[in-house]
């Protein structure tokens, strides 16, 4: 088995107004603490900040909102501390364990476009290989009590390019596809489950998605083609 890591993006509507740096921050770290007891790679976030990238917590949240609004600001000059802001983090490991649990996040928000939660991870650290699915399963719950998705999936980068569509977004491993209960049509997934009020939660496998894996890539563009048949695949950038 080829295990490439997993990328979840997890994209949530534009904000009603534009929104002030540190709301956005604590969306952010909300969505980060929800998280953070699934495995400890997604706990324990460090920020780099300042021009010399020191670390620290990302908790600490009047340093980090300064330089975030500085970063903003060097290519936005008029930017007055409203409106679309990014943050990111990695996880607290040592260089030697980055080779083997390499783990970052990004958020965006704030703005008029709507916002993208991302998180990225090369592997796991303390869960058991079979259960892996288990904790993005999670994850895409736990961040969807936060706040409802347009739209959420998880795969590794090297499936995009087996993607049914290339102007649709994927589904790869996982997805969360909004305000439908299709947990009872798709028995060739592994699992269908519907969240009450948010939307449908798919699981294509529940092995780690290997993206040279025949039987994967089938089963991801299988339900790709399900929800597109359905137009519930969305376009790439709407």
């Amino acid at each position: 088995m080829s295990y490439s890591g997993a990328v979840l993006r997890f994209m949530i509507p534009p904000a009603v107004a534009p929104m002030a740096a540190e709301a956005v921050y604590d969306q952010w770290i909300s969505m980060l603490d929800a998280i953070s007891q699934e495995d400890p790679v997604f706990s324990h976030w460090r920020y780099a900040y300042g021009e010399q990238g020191i670390s620290i917590d990302v908790h600490e949240k009047t340093r980090v909102v300064k330089d975030a609004i500085k970063s903003v600001r060097e290519f936005e000059r008029g930017y007055n501390g409203m409106g679309l802001i990014s943050f990111a983090c990695r996880g607290n490991f040592s260089v030697e364990e980055r080779k083997c649990h390499y783990t970052e996040n990004g958020f965006s928000w704030g703005g008029e476009g709507s916002g993208v939660f991302s998180l990225r991870n090369t592997r796991l650290k303390q869960t058991a290989w079979p259960n892996y699915w288990q904790v993005f399963a999670n994850c895409l719950r736990h961040l969807s009590d936060i706040m409802p998705p347009q739209w959420a999936d998880v795969a590794p980068r090297r499936y995009r390019p087996h993607a049914a569509f290339p102007h649709r977004m994927w589904v790869g491993w996982m997805a969360l596809v909004p305000d439908v209960d299709l947990s009872n049509e798709m028995p060739f997934v592994a699992l269908a489950e519907y969240l009450p009020g948010i939307g449908t939660l798919i699981v294509t496998t529940k092995e780690p998605f290997d993206p040279e894996n025949e039987e994967h890539i089938k089963l991801a563009r299988a339900t790709e083609v399900f929800l597109a048949d359905r137009e519930l695949l969305p376009e790439r950038g709407v």
